[in-house]
């Protein structure tokens, strides 16, 4: 007797929210489902005038569409809603924040005034990240806060795409639920460009978060006007944000968050990072590399045992 598979086999609209394929170039819908193969979508790029391309966890898919400047444009209209004003405040700093924890990579030609940009015209490129629902991760960082007692943060660093927003989603998860035979912890989150809190829709969680704020703002408001015991926020580095980081940590407020680096050596370089070195904000820094999947590998240092 032969036996028929009848299960559904996965459409690009379970992996892609409509308002993004509505938006996209139907050419290149139309060959993203015939060449994606059913995984996890991570990133789609398009470049003008040049062919674009998917991020898969095998690595990079080139395509054979070619995104010309009218379909650039069109695109980057469509998803801003026909709007490109209401957004025009974050494309002139590199992105924009879309529904469901969709970011955008906007880039282009600048328009300067002095050192400060105050618009792009001709649109180059948008990198369009995917995000994906997955169990909690980041049980070792919350490890490390509890044997630190919730006096000091920890700082997680990887190079770009490795996964620092997917793992402190989960870490938001496990510290806002309880999960694991832990208390639920009052979780504040910075969400400033509007992903961490994607997936984080459970009602059951111990969970406040401030959306769309600036994270020096949002640190001090959850900080003070929340009674927040711990505060979650992600790439972090500049040196405003640095003092307000240093004046939650001595209010008694850990930190989890992230940053860009490759070493612990790279980070504490920056003045930003070793104005919190030495405020002794972090009582670890963390590396992250991908074993798989959405696993993860954790690189701890622990800032005591650092000769800085």
């Amino acid at each position: 007797m032969q036996i028929i598979d009848v299960r559904r086999q996965r459409s690009l609209s379970d992996e892609l929210p409509s308002f993004l394929l509505s938006a996209l170039p139907y050419r290149l819908v139309d060959e993203i489902s015939a060449r994606w193969g059913g995984e996890r979508i991570e990133e789609i790029r398009l470049r003008r005038d040049r062919q674009a391309s998917l991020t898969l966890p095998r690595g990079n898919l080139m395509l054979d569409t070619v995104t010309d400047g009218t379909a650039i444009d069109a695109t980057l209209t469509g998803m801003c809603s026909g709007s490109l004003y209401a957004y025009s405040d974050t494309i002139n700093q590199g992105y924009i924040s879309l529904p469901n924890g969709v970011r955008v990579g906007v880039c282009g030609k600048a328009t300067c005034e002095g050192e400060r940009l105050i618009g792009v015209r001709e649109v180059t490129s948008l990198v369009i990240r995917i995000p994906h629902r997955a169990r909690a991760v980041g049980a070792p960082i919350r490890a490390l806060l509890h044997e630190f007692d919730y006096s000091r943060g920890v700082l997680i660093y990887s190079p770009p795409g490795v996964g620092k927003t997917t793992l402190l989603r989960g870490v938001i998860t496990l510290l806002a639920s309880g999960e694991g035979g832990y208390a639920p912890i009052r979780t504040a989150v910075v969400d400033t460009r509007g992903e961490l809190t994607f997936s984080n829709g459970g009602k059951g969680l111990c969970l406040d978060v401030l959306s769309g704020y600036p994270r020096a703002l949002g640190i001090e408001i959850a900080t003070r006007t929340l009674s927040a015991q711990v505060i979650v926020c992600d790439e972090i580095g500049d040196y405003a944000e640095a003092m307000a980081l240093v004046s939650s940590h001595n209010c008694g407020v850990p930190l989890i968050a992230s940053t860009h680096a490759s070493s612990v050596d790279e980070l504490l370089r920056r003045t930003g990072i070793m104005l919190l070195h030495e405020a002794r904000v972090f009582g670890a820094y963390v590396g992250i590399k991908r074993s798989g999947g959405m696993d993860f590998c954790y690189d701890v240092h622990l800032r005591d045992e650092i000769g800085i």
